[in-house]
């Protein structure tokens, strides 16, 4: 009996331990603050830390003033995520019921053609004319692919479309006037193709140059063909020795000094002035050939006509730019890579033809006569100082006698130099140096 009784008594005191213990495992929260012990089981809902200062683990109740998280003790807190997740939802939700109450009210409150979205039915159909999809474009693209020709190509094209307009089409008859503004748009195109040296070569071994050109420059009676004509040969000889041989072969150097002689009309002269220099700048044999026969007089000539002041400013500067190149030239005929082209500038007896030709009287009497027309336009005015300065020592016997020229160029130099634009200053520059180089030591206090 008594054994049994001390069985008892130890199965009571174990589970009285066991039960302490468990009890001392499980963390009791209060409102402050409490050290967690290590192995006690922290229940949910509580705000746990890390004191930085102990570097012991700390929990304590959630309280209302504390859902922020926020600590004045310097402490890393962390909350409970399950709380955390429910807080950022709800005020996730809230904000985004009021931001879109905001933005509707504000929608609402907006014109109605105030986005420009308000279109008619008109307006929807040309924006649907005027906008493709992406597939659409995708299959523009694709056609724009097929058809893509080169340069090349496209001279031949238009050469073939020039020479069909030729042709009797009882099909489809065209009127003068549709004829040549196609014309007038095939020369434009060719104006822009054959800047290019490659394109000019093959233009003309597609028989462009026989075929097109050389007709519309001799025969045309179409002032507007012609021109254009004229227009586009220049393109295709400027800068392009092989062309130029080409052309100068056909004898169309004769034609154009023809034009510059008969024509009245400005533009027909200002092409024919740039087809012109095309052709013979850097061209020794044709410089000779031209200039010889009628080709200096045609220049002259142009100066005395009545046309725009700047298409005689093209001729003088054609002029003194043929006279500088043969200056350049000369002086450097030790040196020339090319003895025969030098020889060439050296039998180029311009002086003589020019002489021959009236050239110094001719500049005289319309420098003098056009003081009005100079004192307006100082950038036409620099072409002919510039033109008289590289002329001077073929007609310095004449000029330095003319009373009239020395007093239009005096009246302009004083006019320039008296106003506050800079050009007109640098202008003034260069007619004092040509009179100082003009005019005799004697006359110099008047300048």
């Amino acid at each position: 009996m008594r054994l049994k009784f001390l069985v008892i008594l130890l199965l009571v005191i174990k589970f009285a331990i066991s039960g302490a213990n468990d009890k001392n495992k499980t963390f009791v929260a209060t409102t402050n603050w409490q050290e967690v012990e290590e192995g006690q089981i922290l229940p949910s809902g509580l705000h746990i830390r890390v004191n930085l200062q102990t570097g012991r683990k700390e929990a304590k109740l959630l309280n209302s003033k504390e859902v922020d998280g926020n600590n004045n003790n310097g402490a890393l807190v962390n909350v409970e995520q399950n709380i955390y997740e429910a807080s950022a939802k709800e005020s996730q939700a809230k904000n985004k019921a009021k931001s879109s109450k905001t933005l509707s009210e504000a929608f609402k409150n907006l014109p109605k053609d105030s986005l420009g979205i308000a279109y008619s039915p008109k307006k929807l159909e040309q924006i649907k004319r005027d906008f493709k999809t992406y597939n659409e474009l995708k299959e523009s693209f694709k056609k724009l692919q097929k058809e893509f020709r080169s340069d090349g190509e496209l001279i031949t094209k238009l050469i073939d479309e020039y020479k069909n307009l030729s042709k009797e089409n009882e099909e489809l008859p065209t009127t003068l006037n549709t004829k040549i503004n196609t014309q007038l748009r095939i020369l434009e195109d060719f104006d822009y193709l054959v800047h290019q040296i490659d394109n000019a070569l093959w233009f003309i071994d597609k028989g462009g140059l026989d075929k097109i050109l050389l007709p519309l420059i001799v025969n045309e009676t179409n002032i507007n063909l012609r021109t254009k004509a004229v227009r586009v040969l220049g393109a295709l000889t400027l800068n392009n020795p092989k062309a130029q041989i080409k052309v100068f072969e056909k004898n169309i150097g004769g034609y154009l000094a023809q034009i510059l002689i008969s024509s009245e009309h400005s533009e027909e002269l200002s092409s024919a002035l740039y087809a012109f220099g095309s052709l013979l700048r850097k061209f020794p044999l044709a410089l000779q050939r031209i200039l010889s026969t009628s080709g200096t007089q045609a220049l002259v000539a142009v100066l005395a006509k009545k046309c725009e002041l700047k298409v005689k400013a093209k001729s003088i500067t054609l002029i003194s730019d043929i006279i500088v190149e043969k200056r350049l030239v000369l002086s450097k005929y030790a040196d020339s890579d090319s003895p025969l082209a030098a020889a060439q500038y050296a039998d180029l007896n311009l002086q003589e033809w020019l002489h021959l030709s009236g050239f110094c009287e001719t500049v005289d009497s319309l420098v003098s006569t056009q003081l009005y027309e100079l004192l307006d336009q100082p950038d036409i005015t620099e072409y002919f100082i510039i033109g008289l300065e590289n002329a001077v020592e073929i007609c310095e016997s004449v000029w330095s006698k003319s009373v009239q020229l020395r007093h239009t160029l005096l009246t302009i130099k004083n006019r320039y130099m008296h106003t506050k634009e800079e050009y007109h200053g640098e202008v003034a520059q260069q007619i004092e140096k040509l009179v100082k180089i003009l005019y005799s030591l004697n006359n110099r206090d008047e300048l």
